[in-house]
């Protein structure tokens, strides 16, 4: 039954309030079963063996390979593919893009003459964005898409920002010889595998007053991995494979490299919002996706349908319970001595 709802949903036939209806369902069946508490002690565990991140090619080709056309019809000026902050619900998408980068400058503590490392930076919209108001601090952006490090490097030259430079580097070989004062990762954090290592590593880039500033998206007590096991698992296998739905408290488990100093919540009525705003631009621009997605997948208007269903299923499963259940939480963490 779900695989023929799927296959119906890919085609464009089945209406918003029925996709919201399941989504829910699916979503709140999750945390709710029984073995939840179990899981989420089996899944820490596991975080702390591994390599830091599995299956990278199967993320980059879900998400990050896709053409930054695309991107660009569907997201906001600063080309911020993760939870913007509505200081208003009238607000649109680049004020909300805007209000969380100045956010995390604020909360990250950046400051003039400092070194940041932008870990996992998307399409660079940190970067970029306080690159321009920080001249002389050093940002330097890592990601393992290449499309996305030349859009950075050619956005930066094209604005001028010489101290900023994109490198492509895989989280699970990555390697500095310098070390820097911040490093900032947005939603990176759930898409990897083993936290211990991963904490270790960053320990060894900062500098001994160094401090990481983490944004993810969490649930307030459930923590579970996005896996492949049935039909009703269409997120994981089109658009999350090898990710994690973290618990609030995940730090609070691996405190060997660095220790929680801040945290913040940001209720998910904001990233409601934000997939709402992605969702209608997506829609206005049909026409032109679909073509791209001829293109690049060579079925356009299933993967049209696809990416709708994605931005459809994060904008009702971040305003279940008014945002109090799935949201997204900030921390700073500090080197330990």
């Amino acid at each position: 039954m779900i695989k023929i709802g799927i296959y119906l949903a890919e085609k464009g036939l089945v209406p918003d309030f029925i996709l919201n209806f399941f989504i829910q369902r699916i979503s709140l069946a999750r945390v709710n079963s029984v073995s939840i508490k179990n899981e989420k002690i089996m899944v820490i565990n596991n975080l702390k063996s591994g390599p830091i991140a599995e299956r990278t090619s199967d993320a980059n080709d879900q998400h990050y390979e896709v053409p930054p056309a695309f991107f660009e019809l569907v997201l906001g000026k600063h080309m911020k593919y993760s939870c913007s902050q509505f200081d208003s619900k009238n607000d649109d998408l680049d004020k909300a893009e805007e209000s969380m980068l100045q956010l995390y400058i604020d909360r990250a503590g950046i400051q003039a003459n400092q070194s940041i490392l932008d870990l996992g930076c998307g399409w660079g919209s940190f970067s970029l964005f306080a690159a321009a108001k920080f001249p002389s601090s050093k940002f330097t952006a890592v990601s393992n898409s290449k499309d996305q490090i030349n859009f950075i490097n050619n956005q930066a030259a094209l604005r001028g920002l010489e101290n900023l430079t994109a490198v492509q580097q895989n989280i699970n070989e990555m390697y500095f010889s310098e070390t820097f004062d911040k490093v900032v990762s947005i939603e990176m954090f759930e898409h990897m595998r083993n936290y211990e290592l991963l904490l270790s590593k960053v320990s060894d880039f900062l500098n001994p007053d160094g401090e990481l500033f983490v944004h993810i998206f969490c649930h307030r007590f459930a923590c579970y991995l996005y896996e492949a096991k049935n039909d009703s698992d269409w997120m994981t296998k089109n658009f999350f494979e090898g990710g994690i739905m973290p618990s609030e408290d995940i730090f609070s488990n691996f405190k060997n490299h660095l220790k929680v100093v801040s945290s913040w919540r940001v209720n998910g009525s904001h990233y409601g919002l934000t997939s709402q705003k992605w969702l209608e631009k997506h829609d206005k621009n049909k026409s032109k996706i679909i073509s791209l997605f001829d293109q690049h997948y060579g079925n356009g208007k299933t993967w049209f349908f696809r990416w709708r269903m994605f931005f459809l299923t994060c904008a009702k499963f971040f305003a279940i319970n008014e945002g109090n259940d799935w949201y997204v939480s900030h921390y700073l963490l500090k080197k330990r001595p």
